[in-house]
């Protein structure tokens, strides 16, 4: 899941209907803007299938899920729902300084749940379903 441009990254999972993840998205394009020479930012969308086994592999159970991977791609921490602004902040930084881990590793606000998910399945034409 790491990019391999020697670079954290934040990893976001969200949905459009998802009212928590609207809700902080001017927040997290803030930060985004401020540490984007230093750290990545990537949003996976939970409705498509592609990301199942990121899903998994994360432990997703509820949105907005955020993990904060450190350089080499190893998960340091996630958050998970509304939180204070400052959590997420905190947490980047520490990715950002390279700190061995973030302040804030396992914290869980209120979210939305993930089997809310409405799951776009494609359908092949010739599976006679």
């Amino acid at each position: 899941m790491a990019l391999s441009n020697g670079k954290p990254t934040v990893v976001e999972f969200y949905a459009d209907w998802c009212e928590v993840c609207r809700e902080l998205a001017p927040d997290v394009y803030k930060l985004e803007q401020q540490y984007k020479d230093s750290v990545n930012f990537v949003m996976l969308n939970v409705d498509n299938t592609k990301w199942e086994q990121e899903l998994d592999e994360f432990g997703v159970e509820g949105i907005p899920h955020f993990a904060f991977l450190d350089k080499d791609g190893n998960e340091e921490g996630n958050v998970v729902g509304r939180l204070p602004r400052k959590y997420f902040l905190e947490n980047v930084d520490a990715l950002a300084r390279g700190e061995a881990s973030v302040p804030h590793a396992r914290v869980v606000g209120q979210y939305s749940s993930a089997e809310s998910r409405k799951v776009h399945q494609v359908v092949d034409p010739r599976s006679h379903v």
